[in-house]
């Protein structure tokens, strides 16, 4: 056999990927691009920019403001922090407020990356999260309600300072998220050529296959 010959037949049986084959997003990425597209509804490719931006700020700000609030609520106030101690792992009010702060945060993050990605282990660390922000949030009025250390008002005072902490960071912690995930459509977008078109706009006379696939669920 020639050494042509051979050349040819070697180039026959491997499979040399084209440039096409390599740019080429995966089924995955295209599913989560689409219900991205779909939950957040960006107008367009231009508006994911303002978008970042704006649930970026608004996010990072609330949770800004609520560790500002429980500095001025809760570890700079009168409490007596060695009443009312945690009946789960002796924490005081001081370090459970903290404690609400990071699991609100830690959660919100796993909750919504598992719900986007579909992956199951992020979404049970979550619930597990959840259930011990909701024990550390009632337990003051708890405490209250059957008197031990405190009076169902200092009970309910204390509950409802957890309340807020947790419900603000949980809300700033989903736009961050978002904003993160935006960051990645805008990415994914821009290096496919991808253009996203809103549902009260009219679909182009010309689109990219990719395009065409993100399109049909809008």
């Amino acid at each position: 056999m020639s050494e042509e010959a051979e050349v040819l037949e070697f180039e026959d049986r491997a499979h040399i990927p084209s440039t096409h084959e390599v740019d080429e997003p995966s089924e995955s990425n295209l599913e989560l691009a689409n219900r991205l597209i779909e939950r957040l509804s960006p107008e367009n490719r231009g508006a994911l920019r303002e978008m970042i931006s704006k649930k970026g700020s608004f996010g990072g700000g609330l949770v800004t403001l609520m560790v500002v609030f429980w500095w001025l609520s809760v570890h700079s106030v009168t409490d007596n922090l060695d009443v009312g101690v945690s009946k789960f792992f002796a924490f005081n009010f001081s370090e459970v407020a903290l404690i609400v702060i990071g699991l609100a945060l830690m959660s919100s993050i796993l909750k919504d990356f598992s719900r986007e990605l579909g992956l199951l282990a992020p979404s049970f660390i979550s619930g597990g999260m959840i259930i011990f922000s909701v024990l550390y949030v009632f337990e003051p009025l708890i405490n209250g309600i059957w008197p031990n250390d405190f009076d169902l008002e200092e009970g309910l005072f204390r509950s409802i300072r957890l309340v807020i902490l947790w419900v603000g960071v949980t809300i700033g912690a989903k736009l961050l998220v978002d904003s993160a995930l935006l960051l990645w459509l805008k990415q994914f977008c821009d290096a496919k050529g991808i253009d996203i078109q809103s549902n009260n706009q009219e679909k182009p006379q010309e689109m990219t296959g990719d395009a065409d696939v993100l399109a049909e669920l809008l």
